[in-house]
């Protein structure tokens, strides 16, 4: 990863703030913030992770629905056990479960294995 997990957080929190106040609507947004990192040097199956998670509780905090994020972050996990996920995050490993616990409690719909 690139950034460290507070940084990302941070960035893509921005970038949503930044879009919202565009005008762009709950679909547009995702795309958009995800364009912003995709195809930036060494983006990483971790990085999209975190970039669905925070999207995710960005989009709960303005009471939309963040279904579709939830599928895609659900793929991406799927397989995944909480000691390949704890390996991939190291040091961010307490501060994802966090933040992913966050995001369970409000959606039943996504578990990690």
């Amino acid at each position: 990863m690139i950034f460290k997990y507070d940084e990302l957080k941070e960035c893509v929190t921005e970038d949503f703030e930044r879009f919202y106040k565009m005008g762009f609507n709950k679909k547009q947004v995702l795309p958009a913030v995800m364009n912003e990192y995709e195809y930036g040097e060494d983006f990483c199956e971790i990085e999209k992770i975190c970039i669905y998670l925070f999207l995710a509780l960005n989009y709960a905090e303005k009471k939309w629905s963040y279904d579709e994020i939830v599928e895609k972050l659900g793929i991406l996990l799927n397989g995944k056990t909480a000691n390949d996920i704890k390996s991939d995050f190291g040091d961010a490993y307490i501060k994802f479960r966090t933040d992913f616990n966050s995001l369970i409690k409000n959606n039943a719909g996504i578990s990690e294995k």
